[in-house]
């Protein structure tokens, strides 16, 4: 059974239906009455750079003394609404600055202040405040945001050519060539260095820092010869930009760069000059260096191999110019008898103040049971030198092929032996692999390419030469025992 409802509960029931149904139509609660207060604020930034805001652990960094505090006020009754900020020290809470509200906009509009110069120091963490309050004075809930002042930019970036990528482009040095790319360290000593720009030739770029490091590694490859500028910069976190680093360096062109591949058998056998069998420069003995039997014909199988001899002050042979680029990879090798007991030099190339690198014999690093041992050393690009050596000891009247290899990828020299032996004791004749050495990178050695001496005579030669070769690349093992095995030849 049902009962028929009072008129009173039925107006009541209509009216409660009509104001839900108006609460849910945009401006209809205010014009029967009701008014909301406004939305909490939204899209809050402080630029520059624009930093989102936050209350966290990790805070936002502006690279600004006045910044500008900026934030989007809604009303859900489309009231007009005005911002009403506040800056406070970050440590302390104590109020800095509270300006007048801003003039009355339109629901859904930026509102903007700029705090005042004088009040900010660099290096501070500071707190701001926004509320939105609507034509009827209703205000909306506060929001929070906290920033890090940043405005000291960062230092100056260090730059290192560095091996890896072909050729290794030393500062103020001639080195590489067209197509031969070379790799730059950038390197800042400020912690919160997040990237740098750079450019060659006037290119503009951005790299990220290494994660766990302030530094970076960028790549060229030269499509022309000729001198080249890097600049680099760093940026921080709040993208202050340091200060720029010119760091120059010059393309060597086909003409001036050195080809690294030369082959002098030294079977001439008399005169005052030594060809390159692949048609490079010659060898220009000095006046005092004569002619002597070879490997192979000490061994007794090939009569007229003949090598340079070596016995006094002053011997030696030179190229006019640079054989190899000391800055990346290359090889050096001779097939040699030490007649010495103390240290010598076989293969060298000249750099400004020192040999790029020198090869033969020395009396330092060597093993504890080592007098005299095989040495290969090259200079490093921050003034030191690597030296590697071999654990082949050094028998005076006995031939042996040594290589000097300079492996620019890896970052490493070392030093390879073969004792080929003579006729009564022959040797194995298989290269064994030296220990390699760091080195990070090396500088150019742009002068003459030398055997059985430096420029200064401190350390001749004293035994014979019976080939010497050379190549632009660290070559491997299996073409050292291919040599070994027919004496260099």
């Amino acid at each position: 059974m049902s009962f028929p409802r009072p008129a009173g509960a039925l107006r009541l029931a209509a009216v409660t239906a009509l104001t839900v149904g108006l609460a849910l139509v945009p401006g209809a609660a205010q014009a029967h009455g009701r008014n909301h207060a406004p939305d909490r604020p939204a899209a809050l930034t402080t630029s520059p750079p624009g930093a989102a805001c936050t209350t966290g652990a990790v805070l936002p960094v502006v690279r600004s003394l006045t910044p500008t505090l900026r934030a989007t006020l809604v009303d859900a009754d489309g009231d007009a609404v005005r911002a009403t900020f506040t800056l406070r020290d970050g440590t302390s809470g104590r109020k800095l600055w509270s300006p007048p509200a801003t003039a009355p906009q339109a629901s859904g509009a930026e509102h903007a202040v700029e705090v005042p110069a004088g009040l900010l120091v660099d290096g501070r963490t500071y707190e701001w405040r926004v509320q939105a309050k609507d034509e009827h004075g209703r205000k909306s809930p506060t929001v929070r945001c906290r920033v890090v002042v940043d405005v000291t930019a960062p230092g100056e970036t260090s730059v290192t050519a560095v091996p890896g990528a072909g050729a290794v482009y030393g500062e103020d040095a001639t080195s590489g060539g067209v197509g031969v790319a070379g790799a730059f360290r950038l390197e800042a000593a400020d912690a919160d260095v997040v990237a740098f720009r750079y450019g060659f030739d006037g290119g503009q770029a951005t790299v990220a820092v290494e994660p766990g490091t302030t530094a970076a590694t960028v790549t060229f490859t030269p499509a022309t010869a000729g001198p080249v500028a890097l600049v680099a910069a760093a940026v921080d976190r709040a993208g202050n930009v340091g200060p720029e680093r010119l760091y120059r360096f010059t393309v060597a062109s086909a003409s001036s760069a050195p080809v690294g591949n030369a082959q002098w058998l030294l079977d001439e056998g008399e005169g005052g000059t030594a060809a390159d069998a692949l048609g490079g420069p010659d060898l220009v003995l000095t006046p005092s260096t004569t002619w002597t039997g070879g490997v192979l014909a000490d061994l007794g199988w090939l009569d007229d191999d003949s090598a340079l001899l070596l016995d006094e002050d002053g011997d030696g042979a030179a190229t006019p110019g640079p054989v190899v680029d000391a800055t990346g990879s290359f090889t050096v090798a001779a097939f040699v008898r030490a007649d010495g007991t103390t240290p010598g030099t076989v293969l060298s190339q000249d750099g400004g103040t020192a040999s790029g690198f020198t090869l033969g014999t020395g009396a330092t690093a060597c093993t504890d049971d080592a007098a005299l041992c095989w040495a290969f050393t090259v200079q490093d690009a921050a003034g030191g030198a690597a030296v590697a050596t071999a654990t082949i000891p050094v028998t005076p009247g006995s031939w042996y092929g040594v290589f000097g290899v300079r492996d620019a990828a890896t970052g490493t020299v070392r030093v390879d032996v073969c004792e080929i032996g003579t006729a009564d004791e022959p040797g194995s004749m298989a290269p064994q692999t030296g220990t390699p050495v760091g080195l990070a990178s090396a500088p150019a050695a742009s002068g003459p390419f030398r055997v059985g001496g430096t420029p200064d005579g401190a350390s001749s030669w004293r035994g014979a030469v019976s080939a010497v070769h050379t190549w632009g690349a660290a070559v491997d093992v299996m073409r050292e025992r291919v040599l070994c095995t027919r004496g260099g030849a």
